[in-house]
């Protein structure tokens, strides 16, 4: 995706820095000191901190957070009194992996525990009324949301009504009411004292387990602690599946998820990286994101999310196989199933682009209406809602670009909306059929209101101008320590100008598989679905790339992965790092 803009994107070369900066930072090399000075790092604390291996223990105290004291007491209580707890995920990964979290956790600390994750068409978006009094109906006398609830008011006084106390953990937008809770955890809270905002919703759940083993088994030994770092595999996936900024304490709990995923602590994550073709001893922030979480969330979105459930839950190494081969052929349903769907809706898309907003509404898969607003949001480089259309009711997926707040955008939309939420880029709502036009008109009025200036020229951040003859195995460790990377914490992006393709070939599904030439300097490239057009053997080209280490056939190697490709410029203004 990106097909639109990539073409017109400025790269834009961050200036060059010089040894003072170097020293500063107290940077082992150049290049070293350019990526930590690119990404705001200006002292050699922050280096430090930014560079060394983390523990949970840098993390904030969990009992800074809003309604985290009130939500150890509850839970305490219920657990001496052998009083039931369900866990009410969402069907997302997210959701799914903070509640496999918070499940793991409260059976470690002798909870009778269980899960509720919604399904997307009987459930829709949020918490469900009918949902909430089968939980009750099932003995539970604590609700503990994940990733949702922070708008559901009316589903939460029904819960009190029969019963149960509940208690809400998630991240979204604030509502300008918040629901009637025994507690409410959210960073965004008003009257939230802890420090960092960003935690996804696995995140918070993260620290409330934290303050719960604190609370119950006392100061955290070895032991515990290794169960704790286990449990920030779960927030890890939950981190990079919600995209939220990889900084500060997201960076922190991805790193110690992925270093506790490596140690093979988690038979159902090994058991997908086998079938999807990775190593988990080299799990990576990316494997996250692209192979990982993808299929995760196929289970949502070709059929029930329990699936994905149970294969992080899973501790035999059978049944987490199956489970993993399970989740890939759906992965490749979806696959399938989106590409027809946006082929389809091609000519709507592109005809829609000029009024600024794309709302598409048809027989769509709820449970790929999010995908489908992702994919096209990004090819148009506008916001994008997919509306699953019933013939009562229908729901919508919403995706946004940057500088456009969707949250608000739909409350100006509220007065034809049964339901929202969600966040700045990524919403989602429910509305009666019949006011569907409604909705559309109001939401690219609103949308044009907060458009306010002309669309600037989309531009591209460039760490450096590097030479071929620099890619190998000395910059691909030195890159190792900039990882995990992801949002508003992107992976180092180079240039290179005048290199001379030897070679292009097409492999399967779209792919592009280049040799680059500079001077005596050959590099093997891959462009994973380029947006560019295919060079010609023999071109003069300037390449956009990121540095990544791979293993084919037991052999590790340093390959260019190409981001975007252009005809070389004439003009050689700038200098390799």
């Amino acid at each position: 995706m990106g097909a639109e803009t990539s073409q017109r994107a400025k790269w834009r070369v961050a200036p060059r820095i010089g040894e003072d900066e170097q020293r500063m930072l107290d940077a082992e090399s150049l290049l070293e000191a350019q990526l930590l000075w690119n990404r705001g790092i200006r002292t050699a604390e922050e280096a430090y901190e930014f560079l060394m291996p983390a523990t949970l223990a840098t993390l904030g105290d969990p009992l800074t957070m809003w309604g985290v004291p009130d939500a150890v007491s509850r839970i305490r209580r219920a657990i001496s009194e052998h009083e039931p707890v369900a866990i009410y995920g969402d069907y997302d990964v997210d959701g799914v992996a903070g509640a496999a979290l918070l499940a793991t956790a409260l059976k470690s600390l002798g909870a009778d525990v269980f899960v509720h994750l919604p399904d997307r068409a009987r459930d829709g978006y949020g918490v469900n009324a009918d949902a909430v009094r089968q939980l009750a109906g099932a003995g539970a006398r604590v609700m503990i949301t994940v990733d949702c609830g922070i708008s559901a008011n009316a589903e939460v006084d029904t819960a009190s009504e029969l019963g149960m106390d509940v208690i809400v953990t998630d991240h979204h937008t604030i509502p300008a009411v918040l629901p009637t809770a025994y507690a409410v955890l959210n960073p965004h809270h008003a009257r939230c004292g802890y420090p960092f905002k960003d935690l996804a919703g696995g995140g918070v759940a993260l620290q409330l387990a934290r303050a719960l083993f604190t609370a119950i088994r006392g100061p955290i030994d070895e032991s515990m602690g290794e169960e704790l770092e286990a449990l920030a595999t779960f927030a890890a996936l939950s981190t990079v599946a919600d995209v939220v900024p990889l900084t500060g304490e997201n960076r922190i709990i991805v790193r110690i998820g992925l270093a506790a995923a490596r140690a093979g602590r988690h038979a159902g994550l090994a058991q997908l990286c086998r079938v999807a073709g990775r190593s988990i001893a080299r799990l990576t922030a990316q494997d996250l994101a692209f192979t990982i979480i993808p299929r995760l969330n196929a289970a949502g979105r070709m059929g029930d999310a329990r699936r994905a459930l149970d294969l992080l839950l899973a501790e035999d190494q059978d049944a987490a196989r199956r489970l993993a081969r399970t989740l890939d052929q759906a992965n490749l349903a979806r696959r399938d199933r989106v590409g027809e769907i946006m082929a389809a809706v091609e000519a709507e898309a592109a005809a829609g682009r000029e009024n600024g907003v794309i709302v598409l509404a048809g027989a769509y898969p709820v449970g790929l209406a999010g995908l489908i607003a992702t994919r096209v949001a990004e090819r148009y480089a506008v916001p994008c809602v997919v509306i699953e259309q019933g013939d009562e009711m229908s729901r919508g997926s919403v995706r946004g670009v940057e500088g456009i707040h969707l949250v608000e955008i739909l409350q100006e939309c509220a007065s034809y909306l049964i339901q929202f939420g969600g966040h700045a880029r990524a919403a989602g709502f429910s509305i009666n059929s019949s006011q569907i036009e409604e909705f559309r008109r109001t939401f690219e009025a609103a949308v044009g209101r907060a458009r306010s200036d002309p669309r600037p020229q989309p531009a591209v951040d460039v760490d450096g101008v590097l030479s071929l003859s620099s890619i190998g195995t000395r910059l691909a460790d030195l890159l190792d320590r900039f990882e995990p990377a992801g949002a508003k914490n992107p992976r180092p992006l180079f240039l290179s100008q005048g290199v001379l393709v030897r070679s292009v070939n097409e492999l399967t599904g779209g792919h592009l598989s280049m040799r680059l030439a500079q001077g005596m300097a050959t590099r093997r490239a891959i462009a994973f679905r380029p947006a560019f057009v295919r060079p010609l053997p023999s071109m003069a080209v300037d390449v956009l790339y990121e540095v990544e280490r791979s293993t084919w056939a037991g052999e590790e190697r340093v390959e260019m992965i190409v981001r975007d490709l252009r005809p070389s410029a004439k003009a050689r203004a700038i200098a390799p790092v």
